[in-house]
């Protein structure tokens, strides 16, 4: 075999190839070996509604399965084991990988996720797996305890805002409300997830060499530069003289704490500061021996309460070199590039604005490089002098383009601040371009002084540098002056903002960048899904009209690219690739579309506006299963003794049906079952069907459940399991099945009978005042308190119609709305696992005599389960709220009823009035219902 170069054996991510196809297998089989808490964090996590507000993108939900099924399915102890389960070829075919592969003596996986798509959420949801299967004494390598690695100030202030909140840049505090981890999306509101999430968070200072160790689920998170271990004296001379003598060193310190337990999971931000292979040098030098030594202490300290220890890397750019001369992390298992985040729209679409000319000077007559002074003799290049016209031209673009922005989207009162970025070739051409900017004004007139614009490079005081490494923050800062930040290309990772909108390249040369060196600082959404919902179908209009070379009709969500005209081949070529890249100029182009805000009209309030009750019962218990009168239900219809001498006797038999040959048999006494895994099953098969979980949280309970029926009722006498000859009947199918569904009758009997005590605190419409709609996908309405009310722009024309012709038109509905996510009509309801979610409603009607909530499906949808559960909820909700009166100033009457409207029953009764309407909703609703009575909870 002829030898293969180094880089070549790192070419490919051998392990993200080969796993794809095995996740994908095992997610369409139900995750099939995955612990009980991990499947229902799983089916918590993703079997989500489209039109829940927050989710889990596609990528997000692959790369945390990806881990997961590593971890839990394949199970590798170290990096080699994991490549000889999935890519063997690979390390016999590439010496070096497979030399750098088995010096990694533990297990080590790497999450590739372009910039933007989510790293921090799939770092999060991680962290809650392996946290809650500990708690859960769940049997595998799961850990509560976490190291959290950042590569600098900037990703250690964005790891801590998903922890501890964000910070008020003003005042340095941290609201915690706002952290990741409080959202409902990653954990369960029920009391038995919710309230036993309980993780100390210690920062870099918190660990000194006098603290002491949390008893309980820590997580720390500092930075790799903090590692730095005691250097070892080079020879005898040196240890006898003390000249390796030195204070301790902050990662010696570290690893001591650490070495107090047995078990880590480390997670490292931003990997690629740190990935070394073997032959690492300098920062990389310093995190292999950090993790060497670690692993090695743990493993000698805890010996046979060792592990786990697992490294989870993510990051945007895990490679060394560029293009053809890439090499990737051999340890890559999940890849979602930067080209799919922007055909999903996850990060902002990029447009290059070839405005070719401002005030007469055509921009490719100039050049892009700035003004030199004759070399010396020393020197090959002279020094530089000034920006040269070509640039000033390139700055001029990019200021135009950033204050058409800022004024088209305070004229629709968008809340967002546009910034720019200027990329310079060196320190010195950043500092002449604030000195550029300090004599012009903006489009107010004002000038572009010190609080607008702000230099950052590497140049600057330690005092300079600490300031404008604050001032950072402000990008995101709606209502702060800074509109312009000034930095150089090879500016560290750390600083990504959602509010960059336009970038200037200021390049010295020709060489090649790569793409996420010019744009990587601002891909990040200025407008994503679950904040601004109603911007979504603008975008995505924008989006199809640059993939289809049209002019784009809004700007929403884009990223501005001003370079100079001779690197448009760059960006041909990044188009040739599949990168969608709009090209044009777009100075005459309307920035927000037709988006149009929507204010409520203050003379109608007093007749239109409308209330509801937004605490109406608590439905945060579940039912309690010790209702259940074990003495009601059914008995076997077998004698136990006759059954018990049948059974010892009965053999199974497997046979080939093609050959007719027996492959194998086999007696129900086998080894492996006994009652504890008797209970085990039972109560798993009652709590889950299928693909489904449904009340996972009752399990314990449930087994007692099944203890006490066995034993006392189901057999017509006492029966003592624990003995073989007794518990192997249990084993039975018909037995089995008799019991499981026995029992799941009667919870589902309770669960039906359950109800929630009354409560009464209201919300208004007129408490939003303002909406944000396309103009286009909206309706006249001389009916409610807003003038206009949006319609779902995705088939949206059944809810068009029933506006415009059944709620507008009906002399009996006084007012309606079509709901918006920021009004507080939010129904809470346990889905099939048993878990609370929350269910928002599409219309309020309001009529003389009663209020409706109404919800319009599409026919597609009307069988799907989650209707019926959702229908039934809404109804107990509007049973509840019937029974509470409303404020007096609110003029509507008291009763409440639910309704569902299918598109199918409204064509065939257009014509009717929405008081004809009602019994055909009524009846829709009640057969929805009916029809998933008996298989809602099995």
């Amino acid at each position: 075999m002829a030898k293969r170069k180094d880089s070549e054996a790192f070419s490919q991510m051998y392990l993200a190839k080969s796993l794809e196809g095995e996740v994908q297998a095992w997610i369409d089989q139900g995750y099939n070996g995955v612990t009980q808490t991990t499947l229902e964090l799983l089916h918590y996590w993703f079997n989500r509604d489209q039109d829940t507000p927050e989710q889990f993108y596609a990528c997000q939900r692959r790369a945390i399965e990806t881990v997961i099924y590593c971890c839990e399915i394949l199970k590798a102890k170290t990096l080699q084991e994991l490549f000889e389960k999935v890519a063997p070829e690979a390390l016999y075919q590439h010496l070096p990988l497979k030399n750098e592969v088995e010096t990694i003596r533990f297990p080590k996986y790497a999450v590739k996720m372009a910039t933007g798509s989510g790293k921090t959420w799939v770092l999060a949801a991680l962290l809650i797996w392996q946290y809650f299967n500990k708690i859960n004494e769940e049997i595998g390598d799961y850990s509560y305890r976490f190291l959290v690695v950042t590569p600098g100030h900037e990703v250690l202030n964005r790891i801590l805002d998903s922890f501890k909140g964000k910070r008020d840049p003003k005042t340095g505090n941290r609201d915690p409300q706002t952290s990741d981890y409080k959202r409902s999306l990653f954990v369960p509101d029920d009391a038995r997830w919710r309230e036993r999430f309980h993780l100390e968070i210690l920062e870099p200072s918190d660990v000194q060499s006098n603290s002491t160790p949390p008893d309980g689920p820590f997580v720390y998170i500092t930075n790799w530069q903090q590692f730095r271990l005691k250097s070892i004296a080079k020879d005898l001379w040196a240890q006898y003289t003390g000249e390796d003598v030195e204070e301790q060193p902050r990662g010696e310190i570290i690893l001591d704490f650490l070495c107090e337990y047995p078990d880590l999971i480390v997670m490292n931000d931003e990997a690629h500061h740190v990935h070394g292979k073997e032959s690492a040098k300098g920062e990389e030098l310093v995190w292999r021996q950090f993790m060497d030594r670690l692993y090695g202490r743990l493993k000698e300290q805890h010996e046979e309460e060792f592990g786990p220890f697992i490294q989870i890397d993510f990051s945007a750019t895990p490679f060394y070199g560029s293009r053809e001369k890439r090499e990737y992390f051999p340890h890559i298992v999940y890849d979602y590039p930067l080209i799919n985040a922007m055909h999903e729209m996850l990060v902002k679409q990029l447009f290059l604005e070839e405005r070719q000319s401002v005030a007469g000077e055509t921009l490719e007559d100039l050049d892009f490089r700035a003004e030199r002074l004759e070399p010396d003799g020393s020197h090959r290049r002279g020094a530089i002098a000034g920006l040269s016209a070509g640039q000033k031209l390139l700055l001029e673009i990019g200021r135009s383009k950033l204050e058409q922005l800022s004024s088209e989207f305070r004229n629709k009162t968008l809340d967002k601040k546009p910034v720019m970025l200027v990329l310079c070739e060196d320190t010195k051409v950043a500092d002449l371009t604030k000195e550029h900017f300090d004599n012009l004004t903006d489009e107010n007139a004002s000038f572009y002084d010190d609080s607008k614009v702000m230099v950052i490079h590497s140049a600057l005081k330690d005092s300079e540098l600490k300031q404008a490494s604050r001032n950072l923050d402000k990008i995101d800062i709606d209502d702060d002056p800074l509109r312009v930040v000034i930095s150089v290309l090879m500016l560290r990772e750390g600083f990504d903002k959602n509010n960059i909108s336009v970038i200037v390249v200021l390049r010295a040369t020709e060489a090649d960048l790569l793409l996420e060196q010019i744009v990587g600082r601002g891909l990040r959404l200025m407008f994503p899904a679950y904040s601004y919902p109603e911007l979504q179908d603008s975008k995505k209009q924008a989006y199809d009209e640059i993939r289809l070379n049209k002019a784009p009709s809004n700007s929403l969500d884009f990223l501005f690219v001003v370079e100079h005209p001779r690197f448009r081949a760059f960006y041909e070529s990044l188009k040739q690739e599949g990168y969608i890249i709009g090209t044009g100029d777009t100075s005459k182009a309307t920035s927000t579309g037709d988006i149009i805000p929507i204010d409520a009209i203050p003379e109608r309030l007093p007749y239109f506006d409308i209330a509801w009750p937004i605490q109406i019962y608590d439905e945060g218990r579940l039912p309690d299963l010790s209702q259940i009168d074990l003495s009601v239900l059914p008995k076997y219809p077998s004698d136990f003794n006759q059954l018990k001498q049948f059974l010892s006797k009965l053999i199974i038999q497997e046979i080939h049906v093609e050959t007719g040959k027996k492959t194998k048999f086999w007696k129900l006494d086998n080894e492996y079952f006994d009652y504890n895994f008797f209970l085990m099953q039972s109560s798993k098969a009652i709590a889950t069907k299928g693909k489904s979980s449904v009340l996972t949280s009752k399990r314990a309970e449930i087994a007692r459940l099944i203890d006490d029926y066995v034993s006392m009722r189901c057999f017509k006498e006492k029966i003592d399991f624990g003995k073989p000859e007794n518990y192997c009947v249990l084993n039975y199918p018909d037995v089995f099945d008799h019991i499981v569904n026995a029992l799941r009758q009667e919870i589902i009997r309770l669960i039906e009978g359950y109800k929630y005590e009354p409560k009464g605190v209201w919300a208004k419409l007129s408490e939003v005042p303002r909406i944000m709609l396309r103009e286009s996908k909206s309706v006249i309405t001389d009916k409610s308190i807003y003038p206009r009310l949006p319609y779902q722009p995705k088939g949206g024309g059944f809810e068009r119609d029933f506006m415009q012709n059944v709620l507008n038109t009906s002399s009996e509905v006084i007012s309606y709305v079509k709901l918006d996510r920021r009004h507080k009509l939010k129904i809470q309801y346990r889905d099939e696992t048993g878990i609370l979610r929350t269910y928002e409603i599409d219309f309020i009607v309001k009529k003389t005599d009663k209020m409706y909530l109404l919800e319009t499906k599409a026919d597609k949808d009307i069988d799907n389960p989650n209707v019926a559960v959702k229908a039934r909820a809404a109804t107990a909700w509007c049973d509840q709220a019937s029974i509470v009166s409303p404020p007096n100033e609110s003029h509507q009457p008291q009763p409440w009823e639910y309704l569902l409207l299918s598109e199918s029953l409204f064509r065939k009764n257009e014509g009717l009035g929405f008081f004809a309407l009602v019994p055909f909703c009524q009846a829709l609703r009640d057969r929805v219902i009916a029809q998933a009575q008996n298989k809602l909870f099995i």
